[in-house]
């Protein structure tokens, strides 16, 4: 038997190792190809692999890289590179890494995948400093708080895990102690003692951080009328506060959906 087919025999029995998860057997096997055979892309992409699979990326990087060197033009090392810079969290260069991958192999699905989540990601990582930026910057800028609200929304709606999640109660209870006191007018529309009783409930109960209560008033009334933007920015306040985040973005995104440019930092109180 020639190195050639020794080689090839080696290869097939690591891949059977790999498909068996026996990766501690396929790391010897490829990693005793590889210094017999430094340039053989295969070996390395598979030693790539299984570093990967048992917890250890910066070995999986190395070895992907040696793989690529060996074949520039082997989509699946570019794609499995990208993928270890996202499990480190360098999105931007898995990013370049799923796009190299597309243009060698414009019919790699999950290099495509990969590139739209991980675009998005980036997207939603945009939004996020921004807010912060707006947030804890030493000199507020105009409207600081209503573009920090925007941003994290967006970020939240690009990416569900955004951690722009954790920063909505902080301005939530912002706007509930120091934001300007609007009075609001009750449209002829609606039916009035009701829907006032229900958001009378509501401003009483936040007057004595009575949560569940001021929720259970503004949905109410909300269930009488559904188109007041100030409810749902009062509701989602609430929910913030009670630590439901799920649904104090929700509401807060109904209040954009109604009136795209709602002065979130204020305290609306109802004139009746």
């Amino acid at each position: 038997m020639n190195q050639q087919s020794s080689q090839q025999e080696l290869i097939d029995i690591g891949r059977k190792a790999i498909e068996g998860a026996e990766f501690a057997e396929a790391i010897e096997i490829f990693s005793g190809v590889v210094v017999e055979s430094p340039d053989s892309c295969i070996s390395w992409f598979y030693l790539g692999v299984c570093y990967l699979e048992t917890g250890q990326p910066d070995l999986a990087g190395e070895a992907l890289d040696r793989a690529i060197a060996a074949d520039p033009n082997y989509a699946d090392a570019h794609y499995l590179r990208g993928t270890v810079m996202g499990a480190t969290g360098n999105i931007d260069r898995a990013a370049e890494f799923y796009k190299r991958a597309l243009e060698i192999d414009p019919t790699h699905y999950k290099a495509e995948e990969f590139l739209i989540r991980t675009e998005a990601l980036i997207e939603s990582r945009k939004h996020y400093r921004e807010a912060m930026r707006l947030i804890y910057s030493p000199e507020r800028e105009d409207d600081w708080y209503n573009h920090a609200v925007r941003e994290l929304l967006n970020s939240v709606a690009i990416f569900t895990d955004s951690p722009a999640k954790s920063e909505f109660k902080g301005l939530a209870k912002f706007a509930l102690e120091s934001g300007t006191r609007v009075r609001v007018e009750a449209s002829a529309s609606v039916n009035g003692s009701f829907w006032i009783s229900a958001v009378k409930q509501g401003e009483r109960a936040i007057e004595r951080n009575w949560w569940t209560e001021a929720i259970a008033g503004y949905q109410q009334a909300l269930d009488l009328s559904p188109d007041y933007a100030f409810i749902h920015h009062l509701l989602g306040s609430c929910y913030f506060a009670a630590d439901d985040s799920a649904n104090g973005m929700r509401a807060w995104q109904h209040v954009i959906d109604l009136e795209p440019d709602y002065d979130f930092c204020t305290f609306p109180v109802l004139a009746y």
